[in-house]
């Protein structure tokens, strides 16, 4: 029995259970001004929480 890497053909079908795509929104930056003078662009679809935990960081505290 020959062993090693080989490659095997895959076929993908489509997921019937798949939602539609949502129309998606127009994207929306914010921006924060740091009290550094920094300046931060984020995308309104960042996470609060881990904006919490970046703007600490990027203020120097």
């Amino acid at each position: 029995m020959a062993s090693g890497a080989a490659f095997v053909p895959v076929k993908m079908a489509p997921d019937v259970d798949a939602q539609p795509p949502r129309r998606q929104e127009p994207a929306v930056q914010l921006e924060i001004v740091l009290k550094n003078g920094r300046r931060l662009l984020v995308p309104s679809s960042v996470e609060p929480d881990a904006l919490a935990r970046l703007l600490p960081i990027l203020e120097g505290k």
